[in-house]
């Protein structure tokens, strides 16, 4: 035997699958993107449905926001609904100012701004799951995954444009499938609504809000597990306005607050609607709306007692373990206050130079819509 040649075995032992899928939950949306490629088994795991939604629940939240710049850089996306793709800027082009989108992530006490390399935005109107509801600069509507670069052209409302109007962008676990509601003032004083179900591609009206309901749009609607609020007024309301996209129902629900504030806000966190008040100019706080079968009530969560004059500060976001509350000040700078230790501190010091109307709570996840796709 000793005469033959020496015949060499490789034993593989291949990871569960269920390991795989838990040590690629760990990983950030961008790599998952580029380790997809690796092979049809990871491809289909990351790109299923379970695991999207698994990835997603782990997300941190992070600022997006449009800001313009004097030329976007070379290798730029463009979004263009005209042509459903995007259109890829080689080299700088004509010298004209574009809203570019960014995302601002916040670790380790301090605030990062990447850039995902797309313009072509005329605003942002709503953020769900990490999918973006936009228009682009020529007013056409489509939904953008920034981190993938999906893009889904919308059709147009059945009424144009308003100075006076909201959008929400919200998931419906009854239909599987994402939704957009269009809430306008007309020039006679009336209050309509339409809906948009991503599964049909087309507007249809809904319930209609009793007049008088909403007294402006200046707040942005808030999703919160398969329900759209708003605030209906920018000051002195006691009620916020709800619709559950089930049932497609304006409701109104009283505020724990006998007068909501400039700078008070509706915020999401955990499925679970929050209500940040100005109480006085050294006190906030915060309510949670709990929910069950049969009652909601608003259980306050936490009080902000500072030492010093906080009335500029205007909460943004929660962070997912609910612990720590994004706040701005004007265009100045950007606060973190740990409800834990009770500590306020600065993220981001200096001119912060980007228009907050045009901000929104986002995640970066591998959210897509039915049957989509790459469109390049």
């Amino acid at each position: 035997m000793s005469g033959l040649p020496e015949k060499r075995c490789r034993i593989e032992f291949p990871l569960p699958y269920d390991l795989i899928f838990k040590i690629l939950l760990l990983l950030p949306a961008k790599d998952l993107l580029a380790l997809s490629v690796v092979c049809k088994t990871w491809h289909r795991l990351i790109n299923s449905s379970n695991f999207v939604e698994a990835h997603m629940s782990r997300c941190e939240t992070v600022l997006t926001f449009l800001k313009h710049v004097s030329e976007p850089r070379p290798n730029t996306f463009s979004i263009d609904t005209k042509n459903t793709q995007f259109t890829l800027f080689e080299q700088p082009s004509s010298g004209k100012r574009k809203l570019q989108i960014y995302l601002m992530e916040f670790k380790d006490g301090n605030g990062k701004i990447s850039d995902p390399n797309i313009c072509g935005f005329g605003e942002i109107l709503a953020t769900c799951d990490g999918l973006v509801l936009a228009r682009n600069k020529t007013g056409s509507l489509l939904i953008l995954n920034p981190t993938t670069r999906k893009l889904l052209p919308l059709k147009s409302g059945t009424i144009a444009p308003h100075r006076e109007e909201s959008y929400g962008f919200v998931f419906s676990d009854h239909a599987h499938e994402y939704k957009a509601v269009h809430i306008f003032r007309d020039e006679s004083g009336h209050t309509d609504s339409e809906i948009l179900s991503l599964g049909t591609m087309s507007w249809r009206g809904c319930n209609v809000p009793s007049f008088g309901l909403f007294r402006d749009f200046n707040h942005k609607a808030v999703a919160a597990s398969g329900v759209l609020y708003w605030l209906p007024g920018t000051h002195n309301v006691d009620y916020l306005v709800s619709m559950d996209i089930f049932d497609e129902k304006f409701v109104t629900k009283a505020l724990p607050v006998n007068s909501s504030g400039m700078n008070d806000r509706l915020i999401e966190n955990g499925g679970m609607l929050n209500f940040v008040a100005q109480m006085t100019v050294y006190r906030i706080q915060l309510w949670t709306l709990k929910r069950n079968d049969c009652d909601e009530k608003w259980v306050k969560r936490h009080t902000i007692n500072m030492d010093y004059d906080i009335t500029g500060l205007v909460p943004v976001f929660m962070t997912k373990n609910g612990r720590r509350l994004i706040l701005k000040l004007s265009k100045q700078a950007i606060y973190e206050y740990d409800m834990e230790d009770e500590e306020m501190e600065v993220l981001v010091d200096g001119n912060v130079n980007f228009n907050y109307k045009m901000a929104f709570p986002h995640v970066n996840t591998l959210a897509s819509w039915a049957n989509s796709g790459p469109l390049w």
